[in-house]
């Protein structure tokens, strides 16, 4: 019966989506024949995706409840079909990381390997500045045991966190800890077909933060000690979170200070679409939208695995002496993808910024 219910939410969903695009590109539609006129439109266009973002959002929900090691079967019916989070309890009791993963054991086993370190001046890596610019952290190549003899050296106003999202656990790390936590989750690999893409090493203190964004993975991502706290929206969300173009740029610390630089000639983009608000201080007067939008707060604890959908924003906290692992598993370029990119687009179209 619970599956039953599943499967008509999710077809009134589809329905939902199909008669909102249809009603958005009636009113584009007008607006190319000139019958609105630009400010009209935009704000008929506005009212609509309005509209969708609620009821969307009332349909799916965004509750995130704790389950026990599900079956593969499980997992991909009741929460990667649906595109619904939620943590796994009981998944990670034999992985030796959990029992050995002490700062002594971590630098016995990795202490002059070199590897990618964020840092920033306030915690904030890849996040807006003064809603001009999308900074990235300054990198910094180091051993790991200097990696945390700067973390916790007292004093230090600059924010390590080892979170180079480059599969640095099987890339940087390799063999010195892949023994201590599996190569891939079993019953995902199962439900979804194929293994990770990547698989992350994370490891920082309570100053670094995440700021709000969304993957194109399906992401599990195990807490081994401390606590992450994820702020989490769901993708029909879209309409109240404010994305918005910023110019790309980068940390540096250069003579003791820092400084916000332009990127070289080879890191890339030039310019990246980004979430304009925060959630922990939203300012309603730039962004009366976003109380609408749902939110969902998770903590996830030692032992704890969060599954994280595809598509799905989030902003990540943690405490102090937070350690943990992410698997990356790509997501599925179907239905869903194309119709958030059109929403995407909408959300441009009506000046929603």
């Amino acid at each position: 019966k619970g599956v039953e219910k599943l499967q008509v939410k999710i077809k009134r969903v589809r329905v939902l989506q199909l008669l909102c695009s249809v009603s958005v590109l009636v009113v584009a539609n007008a607006a190319l024949s000139g019958s609105m006129e630009a400010p009209e439109w935009q704000r008929t266009l506005r009212d609509e995706l309005v509209q969708l973002g609620k009821e969307a959002q009332e349909l799916t929900g965004s509750f995130c409840p704790r389950i026990e090691n599900p079956s593969a079967l499980e997992f991909l019916r009741d929460f990667v079909l649906p595109n619904r989070p939620c943590i796994i309890t009981g998944a990670m009791e034999e992985w030796p990381a959990r029992r050995q993963w002490s700062n002594e054991y971590l630098t016995g086993r990795l202490g002059e390997k070199k590897v990618s370190v964020n840092v920033t001046p306030d915690g904030r890596g890849d996040a807006i500045v003064d809603d001009k610019f999308f900074v990235l952290p300054e990198e910094r190549l180091m051993t790991f045991a200097q990696f945390l003899a700067e973390l916790y050296r007292e004093g230090n106003d600059d924010v390590l966190y080892l979170s180079h999202q480059n599969d640095n656990l099987r890339s940087q790390i390799g063999e010195a800890l892949l023994n201590d936590v599996p190569p891939s989750i079993p019953f995902v690999d199962d439900a979804l077909g194929h293994g990770p893409d990547a698989v992350n090493l994370w490891m920082g203190d309570s100053r670094s933060v995440t700021t709000l964004h969304k993957d194109h993975y399906e992401n599990l991502y195990a807490v081994i000690r401390g606590e992450k706290i994820f702020t989490l929206y769901p993708p029909t969300s879209l309409p109240f979170l404010y994305p918005h173009p910023y110019g790309i740029r980068r940390y540096r610390k250069e003579g003791g200070a820092w400084r916000i630089c332009e990127l070289g000639e080879q890191e890339g983009e030039e310019v990246k679409s980004w979430i304009s608000v925060n959630p922990n201080a939203p300012d309603y007067d730039r962004h009366p939208l976003f109380e609408f939008a749902s939110k969902t707060q998770v903590r996830v604890r030692p032992g704890e695995m969060l599954y994280l959908p595809s598509m799905w924003f989030h902003q990540v906290e943690q405490s102090d002496d937070t350690v943990a692992v992410n698997y990356w598993y790509d997501m599925v370029y179907g239905d869903r993808y194309a119709y958030h990119k059109f929403i995407e687009s909408m959300v441009r179209q009506a000046h929603i910024k």
